[in-house]
């Protein structure tokens, strides 16, 4: 049997046919991906300090906010992301072409940081193009729905040095890269396409900065219960039986059978709440629309925890 074949439309079907297998075909992966436990909140990034416990769907997105709320969510997060590395790296905002009738930002670096070593620094340099070109390509699927900036605070986790960016910015991509996961699963089409290829990237900055991490002996500072910690005393635990929540060199865990909070060999996902909860430094609390890297909230639709 050619299975190749069998999952293409006949020629001779009818347009109301292919349609409806098409729709068929979305309705099956949603299914699938949420199987998985891959249907939980949108995307985000890493504040110190929250402990916020693991859940996979989000009450603001289950109430079924548009592709556009979700889409926009994500930028306002990206931008987050991207001017921090922004002024770390390259010692100045983003392009003005970005940032168009944007939100003040404070707390930023005084100049560009110096970091460890070069090896480093070309990484994060590598790493702040990837996620402007993030900011771009939101901005193009979004055309003239894009929110603007909002207003920033880089320096709700603490000022950022060369010695303590990589431990700021891990928790930046760890978070970014789980609700990722978790969002994906509610976007269709050329949206779906476009967020599984940052999906990927993000998973990359993530295991590059944890490597880092790992090699400079950096401390960890966990944004919320769903971060595993990278240590295991001799290597003992990783040789035995894979990494666990109590530690392991990635944001996943290897335990049988799998758990909400312990998925195996699956990254952990975050909803919108928890997203939120993280960036406004609202641990734990409802209602919170402000706060944290965000002074006066998000933009958009999705902005309250």
């Amino acid at each position: 049997m050619n299975y190749t074949a069998s999952l293409q439309e006949p020629e001779t079907m009818t347009v109301n046919q292919a349609k409806t297998m098409r729709e068929q075909r979305a309705v099956n992966r949603r299914k699938f991906m949420i199987g998985l436990g891959l249907a939980g909140g949108a995307v985000g990034a890493g504040l110190t300090g929250c402990n916020v416990s693991n859940q996979t769907s989000s009450t603001v997105l289950a109430s079924g906010p548009s592709e556009t709320d979700i889409l926009n969510f994500a930028l306002n997060l990206e931008f987050l992301e991207t001017t921090f590395y922004s002024f770390a790296t390259q010692g100045t905002d983003l392009p003005a072409s970005l940032i168009a009738g944007s939100g003040p930002v404070t707390g930023a670096p005084p100049s560009k940081l110096t970091f460890l070593n070069q090896q480093i620094t070309d990484v994060l340099n590598e790493i702040f193009f990837d996620e402007m070109s993030h900011v771009a390509a939101l901005q193009n699927v979004l055309g003239s729905s894009q929110i603007k900036r909002p207003a920033l605070n880089l320096a709700a986790a603490g000022e950022a040095t060369g010695e303590n960016f990589i431990t700021i910015a891990r928790q930046f991509v760890d978070v970014g890269a789980s609700a990722y996961a978790g969002g994906i699963a509610l976007l269709t089409g050329a949206n779906l396409a476009n967020v599984a290829q940052i999906l990927p990237v993000e998973g990359f900055h993530a295991g590059a900065l944890r490597l880092i991490a790992i090699q400079q002996g950096l401390p960890f500072a966990p944004a919320d219960g769903l971060d595993v910690r990278t240590s295991d005393p001799g290597a003992k635990v990783l040789a035995t039986q894979g990494p666990t929540s109590a530690g392991g060199f990635f944001a996943t865990a290897g335990t049988t059978p799998a758990t909400a909070s312990v998925p195996a060999g699956l990254a952990f996902t975050r909803s919108a709440s928890q997203v939120l909860q993280i960036v406004y430094n609202a641990p734990g609390q409802t209602g919170v629309s402000k706060g944290g890297f965000f002074p006066n909230g998000l933009n958009g639709n999705i902005a309250t925890t």
